[in-house]
């Protein structure tokens, strides 16, 4: 019996020695993250990647320095940090909130204007309206017919008639 273990125990302790031994797995490091916080909840929908919002914002470093502010601000979430666009599609129509962005989403290591490199950003917003760039392309192409129609309108009006319609010569 005492042979049975001992064999037993020297079959396991190489293992458990060999398991100790092996070198430990770092530990990855989460992706930096983005942080919404509803101050006033939105009850409208979400705006998807790629798509354009109207928004009023107000831009801070975290010491409370404004760098930029604006209302009625259209913008395209492919225009922007990619903090910026990660905290916007979790918004909602119609609802105010802070973002924080960490630095690796932002400007990271560059300085850009008045934002020190390497700056956490805090903007205020209020997600006014959005749209997709598929909405905003029926939008422009409506408009466009319109001005041409208005313009076709202004040109055949301020020119003088012949017989028949045509332009008198």
């Amino acid at each position: 019996m005492k042979s049975a273990l001992a064999a037993l125990l020297m079959v396991a302790a190489p293992s458990a020695a060999v398991a100790q031994a092996a070198p430990a797995v770092p530990a990855t490091p989460a992706a930096p993250q983005v942080k919404v916080e509803p101050i006033t909840p939105g009850t409208g929908g979400k705006p998807p990647a790629h798509s354009y919002v109207l928004i009023n914002y107000k831009g801070m470093l975290t010491d409370g320095t404004v760098f930029d502010q604006n209302e009625h601000m259209p913008m395209a979430l492919d225009e922007v940090v990619p903090g910026f666009a990660q905290g916007l599609v979790q918004m909602e129509r119609g609802g105010r909130y802070r973002l924080t962005i960490p630095p690796e989403l932002g400007y990271g290591a560059e300085a850009s204007g008045p934002i020190p490199a390497n700056s956490t950003l805090v903007f205020e917003i209020d997600l006014l309206d959005f749209k997709t760039a598929e909405e905003i392309q029926a939008m422009m192409a409506q408009m466009q017919a319109q001005a041409q129609a208005q313009a076709q309108a202004q040109a055949q009006a301020g020119q003088p008639q012949g017989e028949a319609g045509k332009p008198a010569q």
